[in-house]
């Protein structure tokens, strides 16, 4: 059975407890990433439309993870932290380069434009990939729980 099909065999319950859980993981990247214009964040370096698609594919996958609940095990751990890292590499992905300390303290401000913000779609893709796999790995333990023996 495909990702696809497994998805549509989600019931409605699940499909509206991922929209807040989305809506959730969305502001918690965004505001400190000042995608979302706030007073307590400031960003020197414009965001690109592309920070905007990883943020939406990034929070959609988050919640929708979040959403399917898997039985109590260690892969449901796993899945767990898969997702918070996958969420924190999307935060690293849209956010301003020269905002993120860690960068500059390794190549500097000047190595943060020009070598950290072109690498940042692809930062954006790894977390995207880390989550899709994470959600293949959720629907297969929620397709095993769901299953009657």
């Amino acid at each position: 059975m495909t990702v696809y099909e497994r998805l549509r065999l989600l019931d409605r319950a699940t499909w509206l407890r991922a929209i807040p859980l989305t809506f959730a993981a969305a502001l918690l990247i965004a505001v400190p990433a000042d995608l979302l214009d706030t007073p307590f964040f400031g960003r020197p370096i414009a965001p690109k439309a592309i920070d905007y698609v990883i943020l939406a594919l990034t929070a959609g996958l988050i919640g929708l993870i979040l959403a399917i609940r898997a039985p109590e095990s260690n892969a449901a751990d796993a899945q767990e932290r898969r997702t918070l890292w996958g969420g924190a590499v999307g935060f690293l992905a849209v956010g301003c380069p020269v905002c993120n300390q860690a960068v500059v303290a390794l190549v500097g401000t000047s190595g943060a434009l020009s070598w950290w913000a072109p690498v940042q779609p692809v930062v954006g893709l790894v977390a995207i990939g880390l989550l899709l796999y994470t959600l293949h790995q959720r629907l297969n333990t929620y397709q095993l729980a769901a299953c009657p023996i």
